[in-house]
C-alpha cells in the first residue's frame, strides 16, 4: 500500500514536472534511462557509444526547452527506446516488453499524458532486465547457463571468422 502510493505521487511529481516545464527534471530522468541501459554494455564498447549516442542527452534537452517534441518525435523516442530494451534483455522478455511500449504509445498524444507512462514503463523493464541479469550472474556455473555461455562464445566466434 506504501509503495504503491509512494509510485503515484512520484508519477505525479513528474507530470507536474511537465506541465511546469521543469526540463531539468525531465532531462535528469531521460538520463537516468541512458546510464541505465548503458550500465548493461561494457563500459569502452562500441555499442554503449552507439547508445549513448542515440540517447543524446543535450538534443533531448534542447528539443524540452523549445517545445521540439511533437506526437511523431515523442512516438520516435518511444521507438528507439524500446528497440534498445529488447535488443539488451533476455528474447522470453519481447512480449511484455512489446506490451510495455504499447501502454506508453496509447496512453496519450500530449507530453503530459505520455511522459509518465515512458518513465514507469521503461523502468520497469529496466528493473526486470537488471534482475534476469542477476540471476544469470549468479546461476554462472549451472550447467545450463555454462553450456549456453559456451554456445554463445562459440557464436560470436563464426561471426568473428565470417568477418575476416
Amino acid at each position: 500500500m506504501f509503495q504503491e502510493q509512494f509510485h503515484r505521487a512520484f508519477y505525479d511529481v513528474i507530470k507536474e514536472s511537465v506541465e511546469n516545464k521543469n526540463h531539468e527534471h525531465i532531462t535528469r530522468l531521460y538520463t537516468e534511462i541512458r546510464d541505465r541501459l548503458a550500465n548493461q554494455l561494457k563500459p569502452d564498447g562500441p555499442t554503449r557509444q552507439r547508445l549513448i549516442g542515440d540517447f543524446d542527452v543535450a538534443f533531448f534537452d534542447q528539443r524540452l526547452r523549445n517545445d521540439a517534441f511533437d506526437g511523431n518525435s515523442m512516438a520516435s523516442l518511444v521507438q528507439m527506446t524500446f528497440v534498445w530494451i529488447h535488443n539488451l534483455q533476455m528474447p522470453l522478455r519481447d512480449s511484455a516488453t512489446e506490451a510495455a511500449k504499447g501502454r506508453v504509445l496509447a496512453s496519450g498524444t500530449t507530453m503530459v499524458e505520455v511522459v509518465p507512462s515512458y518513465i514507469k514503463e521503461v523502468h520497469g523493464c529496466i528493473d526486470t532486465m537488471e534482475k534476469d541479469m542477476k540471476e544469470f550472474y549468479d546461476n554462472r556455473d549451472h550447467p545450463v547457463v555454462q553450456e549456453m555461455m559456451r554456445r554463445a562464445i562459440d557464436m560470436r566466434r563464426a561471426i568473428d571468422s565470417k568477418k575476416k
